[in-house]
């Protein structure tokens, strides 16, 4: 494995891959909490230069340079997996079957670019503990793999916080409302996001379309199994 282990008392390690120089230029700015080892235009360059990290931030739209590159997309959260490294996405795509094929392919998170910073510090965080992150975008298409009987086995609380949590609910209302501590109900989420990252897995973004009938919009321009071109 490329990612290390965190040091006890020591701040994640985070590379970042965006064609925005903005973004490069500004992440130790913005997440002075996360040490930001270093910072690439484009997957390639990350891939060669092998940084030691916890986390690779990695963007999903990699055309800005003005190159021709290999990597972007799919194919680059595959490659940079592939390479041992914990792969959050930070996007600003909304596609719900994109972003689920990202976690088929060994993405172990998705944050928004909309989302607040403190948000996406917590995923760093989280992702390099191990654990699967899972925006509001995926949450929905988790309930519908429940509602239509893809995901295995939810008890009743665990379907009640999904369908808080597809909705936006805040964890202190979610327990509030079903006589729990938050903790408890953070707890049945983690449990849903297990089976879900199991189930997305073990299914390509064509299987998604078929089995939960999501829009052809809603699909990757080319799924990601498909040969390269």
């Amino acid at each position: 494995m490329t990612a290390a282990t965190i040091p006890r008392g020591g701040r994640v390690r985070v590379a970042g891959v965006d064609d925005d120089t903005i973004i490069r230029d500004g992440l130790q700015l913005l997440l002075p909490q996360l040490d930001v080892v270093a910072t690439f235009a484009d997957a390639e360059s990350l891939l060669a230069a092998r940084p030691q990290v916890d986390v690779v931030l990695l963007d999903l739209k990699l055309d800005g340079t003005g190159r021709e590159l290999s990597l972007r997309g799919i194919d680059a959260v595959r490659a940079v997996a592939a390479a041992g490294h914990r792969v959050l996405v930070y996007t600003n795509e909304r596609r719900r079957a994109v972003l689920a094929a990202c976690l088929t392919v060994g993405a172990l998170g998705i944050a928004h670019k909309a989302e607040p910073l403190d948000a996406l510090a917590d995923a760093v965080a989280q992702v390099a503990a191990g654990h699967i992150v899972i925006t509001q975008a995926l949450t929905g298409l988790a309930e519908v793999a429940d509602r239509r009987g893809r995901l295995p086995a939810l008890s009743p609380r665990e379907r009640q916080v999904l369908a808080g949590r597809a909705r936006g609910e805040s964890f202190r209302s979610i327990a509030a409302r079903l006589y729990v501590s938050e903790k408890t109900a953070a707890g049945y989420m983690e449990q849903v996001k297990a089976k879900f990252a199991a189930y997305l897995r073990d299914h390509s973004p064509a299987d998604l379309e078929y089995s939960l009938g999501l829009e052809p919009a809603d699909l990757p321009d080319r799924y990601p199994h498909d040969p390269a071109p």
